[in-house]
C-alpha cells in the first residue's frame, strides 16, 4: 500500500523546502513526487526533479478543481506501476485541500486497497501569516485540513507574532500538533511517519471572499546579480510571491521572494531560460512598477506575461 501525504501552504510559505526535507527522511524507500502549481510555468518541478522521482507536474490550475482532477488521479495510479512506497503531493498555494477526501474515494473504487491517504501537513509563514489569512480563503481551508502544522520561519518573526498566529491557527484546529521551525526542518521524522489523517468537521468551515490573485511571468536577461536584488526590492513587498530561474555570468541561480525576504541561491546544474513568475494583487500599477523599476537599472527588455 502506498502512503500518499499532501503538503499544503500558501503562497511562499516553505512547502517546496518541506519537500526536499521529506525526501531526505525518506531516502532507502522509493518516493515519488507530485507537482501542482498555479501558473504555467513550473518551478518547484523544476528544482524537485532534482532530488526525487518526479511523475507529473500539473500546472495552471488546483489538482482539487474538476478541470484538474482526471490529471492529478492518473498521477497517483502511475504511481502504483512504478512500485513506490511513499507519494508526496506538493499542492498550488491557492489549493483548498478539502477535495482530497473526495479524490481517495474515486481511488479506491479504481484501486481498492492501493493507497492510504497519510494526512495533510500544512506549512504557515509565521511573519506573513496575517497579510494573505484576512481574505484568503485556500490559507484558512490549509489550516483548517492539515493533521499536522510547521510554523515556519520562527527565526524571523517575533515572539509576539509567533505566539498571534499560533493562537489563531489552534482557533481554525484543535487537533493537528503544531511544530514551529526554520527552513522547514524535520527535527522528529516519526512526527511523519506517525501521520494520521482526521477527518474534517465540514459543518465549522466558514466560506470568506476569495482573494484575487493574477499570475504573470517576467522574462529577461540579468547580468548583474546585486542590480536584481535591488530590483527585487522595489516591488516584492507588493506581491505574494516571486519565484524563478536566473542566468548570471554563466552561472544559474534559483530566484524567490516572499515580501521583503529575497532569496537568491546558485544551482548546481544549469537552467537555460530566465524566468519568474509573479504571483499578486490584480493590480496593473504594479506591472508599470516592476517594468519601471527595470528599465532604470537595465539597458536590456523585460517581458511580462
Amino acid at each position: 500500500m502506498i502512503d500518499i501525504y499532501l503538503i499544503t501552504g500558501f503562497l511562499g510559505a516553505g512547502k517546496t523546502t518541506l519537500m526536499r526535507n521529506l525526501l531526505n527522511g525518506f531516502e532507502g524507500n522509493k518516493t515519488a513526487i507530485i507537482v501542482n502549481e498555479f501558473g504555467k510555468e513550473g518551478v518547484d518541478g523544476n528544482l524537485l526533479e532534482k532530488e526525487g522521482m518526479l511523475i507529473e507536474e500539473i500546472n495552471n490550475g488546483s489538482i482539487f478543481c474538476v478541470c484538474r482532477s482526471d490529471l492529478f488521479i492518473d498521477a497517483i495510479l502511475k504511481s502504483a506501476d512504478l512500485g513506490v512506497e511513499n507519494l508526496i503531493v506538493e499542492s498550488s498555494g491557492l489549493a483548498d485541500p478539502f477535495g482530497m477526501p473526495k479524490i481517495m474515494t474515486i481511488l479506491e473504487k479504481l484501486a481498492p486497497n492501493e493507497f492510504h491517504y497519510s494526512g495533510s501537513i500544512c506549512v504557515v509563514d509565521s511573519k506573513n501569516f496575517y497579510k494573505v489569512y484576512e481574505t484568503a480563503v485556500a490559507i484558512e481551508h490549509q489550516v483548517q485540513g492539515a493533521d499536522l502544522i510547521f510554523m515556519n520561519k520562527t527565526d524571523i518573526a517575533t515572539d509576539e507574532e509567533i505566539q498571534s498566529v499560533e493562537k489563531t491557527i489552534r482557533e481554525l484546529n484543535n487537533h493537528a500538533r503544531i511544530i514551529k521551525t526554520n527552513f522547514s526542518k524535520i527535527d522528529d521524522f516519526d512526527e511523519i511517519i506517525k501521520l494520521q489523517w482526521h477527518k474534517p468537521d465540514m459543518k465549522g468551515i466558514l466560506i470568506k471572499k476569495t482573494l484575487g490573485i493574477s499570475k504573470y511571468i517576467l522574462k529577461f536577461h540579468c547580468n548583474n546579480l546585486n542590480l536584481l536584488k535591488e530590483w527585487l526590492e522595489e516591488w516584492a513587498e507588493e506581491v505574494y510571491r516571486v519565484k524563478g530561474f536566473c542566468k548570471i555570468n554563466g552561472e544559474s541561480y534559483l530566484v524567490e521572494a516572499v515580501q521583503s525576504q529575497i532569496h537568491i541561491e546558485k544551482l548546481n546544474y544549469d537552467k537555460e531560460e530566465d524566468f519568474l513568475v509573479v504571483l499578486g494583487p490584480s493590480r496593473d500599477v504594479i506591472k508599470e512598477k516592476i517594468k519601471a523599476s527595470w528599465f532604470e537599472k537595465f539597458e536590456t527588455n523585460i517581458e511580462i506575461l
